[in-house]
């Protein structure tokens, strides 16, 4: 699967048609759960099992506490 076009503003250091959802996963999930809203979030629910974004995103160093607790709070 590949990234739409209206994700670049997130992902302005990397070309997207580069990025790979199967190989970075975990770096395409934190970074639009860090610096996305409403659409990405959604885009990303739409996409992965909860349980699985929840996991990556509780895992990662490079998402921050204020974005880990939000996720904490979804079902």
């Amino acid at each position: 699967m590949e990234l739409s076009k209206n994700f670049k503003p997130f992902f302005w250091d990397t070309d997207l048609k580069k990025i790979d959802l199967d190989k970075n996963r975990d770096f395409v999930v934190c970074r639009l759960a860090e610096k996305g809203g409403m659409k990405e979030f959604h885009w990303l629910q739409k996409n992965f099992d909860i349980k699985q974004l929840k996991n990556i995103i509780r895992r990662s160093k490079n998402v921050s506490l204020k974005t880990k607790n939000f996720w904490k709070l979804i079902k």
